[in-house]
């Protein structure tokens, strides 16, 4: 008998909050906290990666030369290579603007929080997307940006060392919302931001122009459309192979030793080969967990997706040429499936007074897809114990000692895992973790004033290996200043 009214009354509460949500505070409090949420997450995680020894070359390298930048260096990071300028990256320009943090902060740490925070911010030009320009109710917007903050690929962006990729992410989103609601002062100023973190994306967003005009805004889509290009083809296509220099940054920057004119025109000259490049496993399997996370929504709004087409077959193919980060495919990837993704919602629901109505059941999928593929697949699930990220055991305790004993100064070779720790300094060198080191492949130049060894990663060898090793260093000139817990850091004057 109490049934019935207690189902009313929980339906009239559920209809007074969604009234209240659609009201204006669901528009307030929503993105904050979701942003406030993943931007925390992030920085978090990134940080105990950080402390206990799991961040990688990509961050030390990047850090070095926020470094040396901040120092008045040349930014000529030797972790990227020899004589390696850092604009011969993709001419990342937002990089000189992380040079002022060097004056008084720790750069590898401010430089995973910025990374987290970017990704984080990217929550309000998406949900001004859902709200404003597709008209999404508010149950809808939340299912994503929901789905963006547990997407797999944002956790992989956020968390795997530093790249200024991902701090394109907010900027792509924000030329669509920017764009499509008509403030283009703001659109200019993502449009500059996005091209500051990478050339190439100007192609991507030349492209784009292009939706302008199909929507009738013939200026700002010319004028996109002849920014994009002509940023991208004088920069990477005229200045990057100039200042290139041999076995320097091409063939590290994603684009598997070729310039990206040499790819366009390999590509146009045996297009089977391209195609078959394109369509490996390895790309296939990207692109699926891509899609996968947002139940394959963009490919309903391919309209939205199509300007990143080219872009996104270069680093494809690039990848099957040269093994690049993910961050360097999958950023820009994720940033036009989460664009796609809303104008998909907005095509599948029907228009009501003032609001797209969605069926409750298809939200319900996409939010069930995310949870499930990010607790399946995410490098942040809760089965991989993210939480334990910044526990150090005896080794990692005896890396941080070795590298308290190195003044910035010193120019040093170590093994990966110290990397980030050391980065701060004008001279630092990967060690070769492939092969067990030895006096005859392993010869130092006089230069190098420090060289410390994890044993753990490098191939195992036997105690008259390393005898015998210790002996060449000692020909070299180096002695051991420590050595314990398969930690050994050699110096000499």
């Amino acid at each position: 008998m109490t049934q019935l009214p207690l189902q009313r009354r929980f339906g009239r509460a559920v209809v007074r909050y969604q009234a209240r949500l659609e009201g204006g505070s669901g528009d307030r409090w929503i993105p904050v906290s979701v942003a406030l949420l993943l931007a925390i997450v992030l920085a978090q995680l990134g940080l105990n990666r950080y402390d206990g020894l799991l961040a990688g070359n990509d961050l030390a390298a990047h850090t070095q030369s926020s470094w040396l930048l901040a120092n008045g260096y040349v930014p000529r990071a030797s972790l990227f290579g020899t004589d390696v300028h850092l604009l011969e990256l993709r001419w990342s320009f937002i990089m000189y603007a992380f040079g002022a943090l060097g004056l008084g902060l720790p750069l590898a740490k401010s430089l995973i929080v910025l990374q987290a925070a970017a990704l984080g911010a990217a929550v309000f030009p998406l949900w001004g997307l859902a709200r404003v320009v597709a008209k999404l109710r508010v149950g809808a917007a939340a299912a994503v940006v929901s789905a963006y903050a547990l997407h797999p690929a944002t956790h992989r962006l956020g968390i795997e060392d530093f790249h200024p990729e991902a701090l394109a992410v907010p900027a792509i989103i924000g030329v669509a919302y920017f764009g499509a609601t008509k403030r283009w002062a703001w659109y200019w100023i993502c449009f500059v931001g996005a091209l500051a973190c990478r050339a190439d994306l100007g192609l991507a967003l030349a492209l784009w122009g292009l939706l302008l005009l199909g929507d009738g805004e013939r200026r700002a889509g010319l004028w996109s459309l002849g920014v994009g290009s002509l940023w991208t083809l004088a920069l990477l296509l005229i200045g990057q192979p100039i200042i290139a220099q041999p076995g320097g940054a091409v063939g590290r920057s994603g684009y598997g030793g070729f310039s990206l004119g040499d790819m366009v025109l390999n590509s146009l000259r045996d297009p089977l080969a391209a195609t078959q490049g394109l369509v490996t496993q390895d790309n296939l399997t990207l692109v699926v967990s891509l899609l996968a996370p947002v139940i394959f929504l963009p490919l309903l709004s391919l309209r939205h997706l199509l300007p990143v087409f080219p872009l996104a077959g270069l680093l494809l193919l690039s990848d099957t040429l040269q093994p690049t980060p993910f961050a360097e495919r999958g950023g820009v990837l994720l940033a036009f499936i989460m664009i796609a993704a809303v104008y998909a919602l907005n095509r599948l629901g029907h228009m009501g007074v003032d609001r797209v109505f969605l069926d409750v059941r298809l939200l319900t999928t996409l939010v069930a897809a995310s949870v499930l593929f990010f607790v399946s697949s995410s490098i942040t699930s809760p089965y991989e114990r993210p939480w334990n990220w910044g526990d150090r055991d005896p080794t990692d305790q005896a890396v941080a000692r070795a590298v308290r004993l190195l003044d910035e100064t010193v120019p040093v070779r170590a093994s990966p895992s110290a990397l980030p720790h050391l980065a701060e300094r004008p001279w630092l060198y990967a060690l070769d973790g492939s092969t067990s080191p030895s006096a005859a492949n392993m010869g130092f130049p006089a230069f190098t004033r420090a060289v410390l060894i994890v044993e753990r990663e490098i191939p195992e060898r036997t105690d008259q290996e390393r005898e015998t090793f210790n002996r060449g260093m000692e020909v070299q000139g180096f002695r051991i200043m420590l050595d314990v817990e398969g930690v050994a850091l050699y110096v000499r004057d």
